[in-house]
């Protein structure tokens, strides 16, 4: 997987949809079974191809939206890369999951930055996931952890209350615990800091097991005493029987 930074920008976020979309299109007579749909995936690219002119637009200024219509817009972006996306999954475009990943992990920060609320986050959450197992750069780490502080802050109520408790794999359970795990992995105490406390708030249910599997990772790593000491200080506000 790509290791390069993640780019919020339009341009860049149209060229990973277009590759792969374009894989997609080569395997058009499969996608046509998949979706039952003499057409295949041509439409859903022609509307790829429309809508990534008009974000270009919104983002340089050339073209503005009230906040209705741009919750609207933002939320059909969504949509589309989520059809994408599932045609990747059930035509088997393997070499394309990691492309998808930085996709929706960049629109979900570009949405974030237009103030819009993110309600689909499933694939962006993924594609969190993805992108932090496959880095390891310190100021990488540091760098999509405040992404997704983002992609999180915009998330929609719904989302916050998390009352879905019983879905281990709920968004968002999977981008909070990757910002935590980001955060850790960076080494970088300030950053444990500060994700703990709102990790503490956002998934509480969760903080013991999360410290816990944390220390015992730390235990068998050559990892400084300050980020040990940020664990310590935690695991004893969250102790393992803490929520029973």
């Amino acid at each position: 997987m790509s290791t390069k930074p993640l780019v919020i920008e339009n341009d860049v976020i149209s060229d990973l949809a277009l590759d792969v979309t374009q894989a997609v299109l080569a395997r058009s007579e499969e996608a046509q079974v998949i979706m039952e749909d003499p057409s295949g995936p041509i439409n859903l690219a022609r509307a790829l191809a429309d809508f990534f002119p008009v974000a270009g637009a919104l983002e340089s200024g050339a073209a503005h939206l009230d906040q209705e219509q741009l919750q609207e817009f933002c939320d059909y972006g969504l949509n589309l890369l989520d059809r994408l996306a599932f045609l990747v999954r059930k035509v088997e475009i393997m070499d394309r999951r990691d492309t998808v990943a930085r996709m929706f992990a960049s629109m979900g920060g570009w949405v974030a930055r237009r103030g819009a609320t993110i309600d689909n986050l499933e694939g962006t959450a993924d594609g969190f996931g993805m992108i932090v197992n496959a880095t390891s750069a310190a100021d990488d780490l540091r760098s999509l952890c405040g992404l997704m502080e983002e992609v999180i802050e915009a998330a929609s109520t719904r989302l916050q209350l998390d009352e879905d408790r019983g879905d281990a794999w709920r968004p968002w359970r999977v981008i909070n615990l990757n910002a935590g795990i980001a955060a850790t992995r960076s080494l970088d105490p300030e950053l444990m800091e500060r994700t703990f406390e709102k990790m503490s708030r956002r998934l509480p249910y969760d903080m013991p097991g999360f410290l816990a599997d944390g220390m015992r990772q730390a235990a068998f790593q050559n990892v400084p005493d300050a980020v040990k000491d940020v664990m310590r200080r935690h695991m004893e506000r969250w102790p393992a029987n803490a929520l029973h």
